[in-house]
């Protein structure tokens, strides 16, 4: 047997707290639960009842089209402003600027559990998506260095193997110029074949 997709996880943890009494739920758990219902009526009816709150049916169009879109093209909506103007249509642009707009709401404490979680049921989404992508290209950094025993290099006809040598490049420079957090330049220091001058193994 198979494990459950995020999703059905979601909906499964949701479908059991929604029979317990009211008296017994946080808050935070009395909207998840409002937020779980209108969606799951949404998803068999098409329609959201006149008694939910506005706030939370417009929530629930936003993130159902936006899984909408990453379904049919397979990615997530393009925020690149220096495409040619009309490569991104109308739609992704919405699409986008609602991903723009949960991040913020994120940031500012004003989502609950389940907007959160399912939220992260979407291929590809992320409330940090910068912050992942570092995390990304440091372990690819680090299992580069431990198969192929030097630093990654610009020269390189390979493409990964560039990639990975400008993104070594650009870090170096944001310490530089002291945008690179403490923490960062720690957890660089641990690599093998890591130096803020020319690449070199650790000895």
């Amino acid at each position: 047997m198979s494990e459950p997709s995020p999703l059905e996880a979601l909906r499964s943890e949701y479908a059991q707290l929604h029979r317990q009494h009211p008296s017994t739920l946080t808050q935070d758990q009395k909207r998840s639960l409002t937020l779980y219902s209108a969606e799951h009526a949404w998803r068999d009816t098409g329609e959201i009842a006149d008694t939910v709150p506005r706030d939370i049916a417009a929530w629930i169009r936003s993130m159902t089209a936006l899984e909408a879109f990453v379904r049919a093209e397979g990615r997530l909506p393009r925020e690149n402003r220096r495409l040619p103007a009309g490569a991104i249509s109308a739609d992704e642009k919405r699409r986008s600027n609602s991903i723009r707009a949960q991040r913020r709401s994120f940031a500012a404490g004003r989502l609950c559990s389940y907007q959160v979680r399912r939220l992260l049921c979407i291929p590809g989404f992320s409330f940090h998506p910068k912050e992942d992508r570092w995390r990304a290209n440091y372990g690819a950094y680090d299992q580069f260095t431990a198969a192929h025993g030097h630093a990654p290099r610009l020269r390189s006809t390979d493409d990964a193997e560039q990639a990975l040598a400008r993104w070594a490049a650009k870090t170096r420079m944001a310490r530089r110029a002291g945008t690179l957090s403490t923490a960062k330049v720690a957890t660089l220091n641990e690599l093998n074949f890591w130096a803020w001058g020319a690449p070199h193994r650790r000895t």
